[in-house]
């Protein structure tokens, strides 16, 4: 029989798991509210309605992971990775994300808001009908996202990239999108009613609107 590493749900919060890789464990239910946890690898593991609020992370990585119903509100993490990981139901607001990673993730149902993020990757995550409405994604990376009917109403991407991004009936109603990379898609298939852009993003609206500016 395959030994998947040591179960913590049921072991002293202070023992030191630093290093430890984890495969296919399961953690639904537990409780680790408040534990500090660095360098560590979670790999196919299952934390279904598991107690993760105020966790901190740092160097982290989960990769298949299952967060069904988990609670991370008020959780910090930095420089850790969610890859291809399902949140769903999930409960995430007041947590904060620096210099981490959603890659190829998926985000569904869930409350997020309010939320802290710093140069986070969210290559091809999905986040469709997402509620992201004021929250500052400055910088981050949002490439070939799944963000159809998300609603980012007010959302700050000042230097963030949508390049191949899916945009459809997305909201970016009064957002900012000073400096933001994106497709010609995006001028076309989301709602930008009261959006801030730059000038040579106003020609790329345009252009993609069939509009003629004088000059260009």
């Amino acid at each position: 029989m395959r030994d998947t590493g040591p179960d913590l749900s049921n072991t002293d919060s202070d023992f030191d798991f630093e290093g430890t890789d984890f495969d296919g464990e399961d953690f639904s239910d537990a409780t680790f509210a408040g534990e500090t946890w660095q360098h560590r690898n979670y790999t196919g593991c299952t934390f279904r309605d598991t107690d993760m609020s105020n966790l901190v992370t740092e160097s982290v990585t989960f990769t298949d992971c299952d967060f069904t119903g988990a609670d991370l509100t008020g959780s910090q993490h930095s420089g850790s990775a969610f890859r291809n990981c399902h949140f769903e139901y999930t409960r995430m607001w007041d947590s904060t994300f620096r210099h981490s990673s959603f890659m190829g993730s998926v985000i569904r149902e869930s409350r997020i808001r309010p939320l802290t993020l710093e140069e986070v990757d969210f290559t091809l995550a999905s986040l469709g009908e997402i509620d992201l409405r004021g929250v500052d994604l400055s910088g981050c990376r949002l490439r070939e996202a799944n963000l159809v009917k998300a609603d980012l109403r007010k959302a700050i991407l000042r230097g963030a990239d949508l390049t191949g991004a899916r945009t459809g009936d997305l909201r970016l109603d009064d957002a900012d999108l000073e400096g933001a990379r994106v497709d010609a898609a995006l001028w076309t298939s989301a709602r930008l009613t009261g959006a801030r852009i730059e000038m040579h993003q106003a020609v790329s609206y345009a252009a993609a609107n069939g509009l003629r500016v004088a000059g260009h």
